[in-house]
This record gives C-alpha cells, sequence and structure tokens, in this order.
C-alpha cells in the first residue's frame, strides 16, 4: 500500500480510503496524500464542496481499502484549480506520534482527536500540552467554543484518527478569540458571597 500511496502523492491524484471496521462499508475518505510511511498516512481532504479542508492522518492498518485514483479525481482536481486551491505540506513529523501531536498543538492551535474503538460516536478537540510514549494530556475546548477548566490524560495509541487545520477547528478558535475574558468554560460554582450557610439574613 504505501508504494501506491506514494505513486499518488507524486503524480497528486486524489485517493479515496475506506476503514470498513471503523467506518463502515458506506463511509470513506478523500484527499491527497501530503506524506506516509509505513504506520500513517497524511491527507489533505476534499470535502463534499470540493474544497480542500484540513488534514487528516490515518493508520494504514485500519485501511481496509484503497482506490487511486478515487472515482472523482479529474472533477475534484479540475475544480480545485478553478478555485485556486493548491496542496500544501504542513511538514509535521509523521514518525513519533507524541512529537506529531505536540507539533500540530502549536502549529495549528487544535486538533481533532478520534478514539473509535473506545468511543465511537465522539472526539475530543483541543491542544495537546504534554505527550510522551504512553499518554498525553489535553486542554480541550467545547463545541460552545470554551476552553475546560481542567486537562484530561489520555492512551496515545487509543488514537484511530487525527486532524487539525480544518474549517470546523478555525471556527472554533475564531470564536474563543472573540470571547476575551469568557474564553474559559464558567465554573459551575456560585461564587463566595462572604456567608456561612448557617449565617442569619434579615430582610
Amino acid at each position: 500500500m504505501l508504494i501506491e500511496l506514494e505513486k499518488a502523492r507524486t503524480r497528486n491524484n486524489v485517493v479515496r480510503i475506506f476503514r470498513e471496521d471503523l467506518d463502515g462499508p458506506d463511509n470513506w475518505t478523500d484527499g491527497f496524500v501530503v506524506d506516509a510511511n509505513e504506520e500513517v498516512v497524511l491527507l489533505q481532504l476534499v470535502d463534499e464542496s470540493v474544497r480542500l479542508n484540513g488534514y487528516q492522518v490515518l493508520f494504514l492498518e485500519d485501511i481496509s481499502d484503497f482506490v487511486h485514483p478515487a472515482p472523482l479525481n479529474d472533477f475534484q482536481k479540475k475544480v480545485l484549480e478553478l478555485r485556486g486551491e493548491t496542496v500544501v505540506d504542513p511538514e509535521v513529523d509523521l514518525e513519533d506520534l507524541a512529537v506529531l501531536l505536540m507539533d500540530v498543538s502549536e502549529e495549528f492551535g487544535l486538533v481533532t482527536l478520534h478514539r473509535e474503538e473506545i468511543e465511537p460516536d465522539s472526539c475530543e478537540i483541543g491542544r495537546v500540552v504534554r505527550a510522551d510514549a504512553i499518554t498525553y494530556e489535553l486542554e480541550e475546548i467545547g463545541s460552545d467554543a470554551r476552553w475546560f477548566d481542567e486537562t484530561f490524560e489520555y492512551d496515545l495509541y487509543d488514537i484511530t484518527r487525527i486532524e487539525f487545520g480544518g474549517a470546523y477547528e478555525d471556527a472554533l478558535l475564531l470564536a474563543n478569540d472573540a470571547m476575551g475574558e469568557d474564553s474559559y468554560e464558567l465554573s459551575d460554582e456560585l461564587e463566595d458571597d462572604g456567608l456561612d450557610d448557617d449565617s442569619d439574613v434579615k430582610a
């Protein structure tokens, strides 16, 4: 598969990748191969509106089928050419997963991490603040674009898909930047009003 991925990269063709065990038989990913090694492939995604929409890292062991060129390759490439959109290498290190997460967090601000074998219907989005050979620590951002007050630790090799630099991540950062002092989630605890629970309050 690595040889075919390299052919697709050098020919600048769109590929279609299936991960049937994780995504089902009717779902796929279209994108340009930016880089690949014996373990992972880095794609620049082509979305349904035929625009380049961020990057995705997939593990080769999860790929069940691979089509090169993709069925709509000629059409997709022509539309992207007309729109002036070209493939850009984000120049991230694929050789070390921990380094990759830290680099992406620093360069792009946010990374979306999927752990589909454990949580098939959800993902975590945030910035990785620490990573080693076993675990990573993530400062997460919610769907309301506010940062969580605490960080969370996860097992590094539970990750099945990595995404970054896409329109949704950009939208979260844009909204968060505009919040100013409200950029972190509001505490659920009531503010201390200076009174003890058993204090007498006079009207």
